[in-house]
């Protein structure tokens, strides 16, 4: 599995949770601080030196993120009604995906630099109640499919297509619905797999944990760690995501494909106000100074 396939797929999940997550988007992403803090608060109690420092660099990067990227999401979703209508190909979609990973390089090198300066600050309290709090997190991806029937796994993974494609098309019809069905019977179960590629790189990175003392040492290592994260994935996974990956492309165009004049027209609407909703949220930054000018 490559690193480009990851971080698209990490992209996709990204803006289809917000969608999905009941709140617009404009909602969401003027409250994305408190949401991160929310996330690492499942992992780490913060002191309160650390929320402060990290707080100061949340508005940073948050800024950073409204004025380079959002004018850029506004201009790409824009263009995708017609691009994912008009007789799209499985590749055509996938070089879709990789356009975005360009975007999550220029976030991740944003990012990174906080990260290594949050690790460094962990105190061994921190870092001890880490593994726990983690394995917490592993348990919980890959229990929809732990001991699961092989049926189960592929109706739970129609249910969620079908989720993903409603706030976009709607209701769908009976003939859409039993493609998906059908289809369904080509997945292959991958959540116990994301974990064990989780606990690998988790162990790497604990281990890693304990050299933070030595700022240099610690930056290289979490830089090369990051960078070779795909050696984590095991035969099996990087083979069950290639097939799941195909899988989910081809299903998502050709149920596009059948969508009804009234789905299309939904389809649409639900993209441009996406898009407006991106460059408004940009816009709203000439209100707002700058965290590096304060």
């Amino acid at each position: 599995m490559s690193k480009t396939r990851f971080k698209s797929q990490v992209a996709v999940i990204f803006m289809v949770g917000l969608v999905l997550s009941g709140c617009s988007i404009k909602l969401a992403y003027n409250n994305v601080d408190r949401l991160i803090r929310w996330g690492i608060s499942d992992y780490v109690d913060l002191n309160a030196d650390q929320k402060e420092r990290l707080n100061v660099e949340i508005k940073r990067i948050h800024y950073w993120h409204r004025v380079n990227h959002l004018p850029l999401y506004a201009e790409f979703t824009k263009g995708l009604a017609v691009t994912l209508t008009d007789s799209v190909s499985v590749d055509e979609v996938q070089a879709l995906f990789d356009h975005i990973t360009g975007w999550v390089d220029e976030m991740e090198g944003e990012i990174t630099p906080v990260v290594i300066n949050m690790m460094i600050s962990l105190t061994d309290e921190q870092i001890a109640a880490l593994p726990a709090k983690l394995e917490k997190s592993n348990v919980e991806i890959a229990e929809p499919e732990l001991d699961a029937e092989l049926a189960d796994a592929q109706a739970l993974w129609a249910k969620e297509v079908r989720q993903s494609l409603r706030p976009f098309v709607g209701r769908l019809n009976r003939e859409q619905k039993a493609y998906i069905e059908r289809r369904a019977l080509g997945y292959e179960p991958e959540r116990v797999l994301w974990a064990e590629y989780r606990r690998r790189f988790q162990n790497a990175l604990l281990s890693l944990l304990e050299t933070r003392s030595d700022r240099t040492k610690f930056e290289l290592g979490y830089r090369e760690l990051i960078a070779k994260r795909e050696t984590f994935y095991g035969p099996e996974l990087d083979r069950i995501y290639k097939v799941n990956q195909r899988l989910n492309l081809e299903t998502g165009i050709r149920v596009l494909s059948m969508l009804t004049e009234r789905q299309s027209a939904k389809f649409s609407e639900e993209l441009v106000e996406l898009s407006e909703d991106f460059a408004e949220l940009a816009a709203e930054a000439d209100d707002l100074a700058s965290p590096s000018s304060t």
